[in-house]
């Protein structure tokens, strides 16, 4: 089975990190509060392994921040 493909459409944004992302090879995303959210480069293990012998720096701009109020 082949992975299906995202259409860009007016309802998905990019974040403001995307032009970085892809020029770093992001090879799939996933939809996250309607942002593409990058989730794979190289595949799933090597991106596994290089997270455990490097640094990373993940975009996180699709997630939101939110209040609570009340007793």
């Amino acid at each position: 089975m082949s992975p299906a493909m995202i259409s860009q459409t007016r309802r998905l944004r990019r974040t403001p990190f995307s032009d970085g992302v892809e020029a770093q090879g992001v090879s799939a995303y996933t939809v996250y509060n309607r942002m593409l959210l990058p989730t794979v480069f190289e595949n799933v293990q090597a991106d596994y392994h290089h997270l455990k012998k490097h640094v990373q720096v993940w975009d996180v701009a699709c997630e939101r921040q939110v209040e609570l109020r009340g007793p």
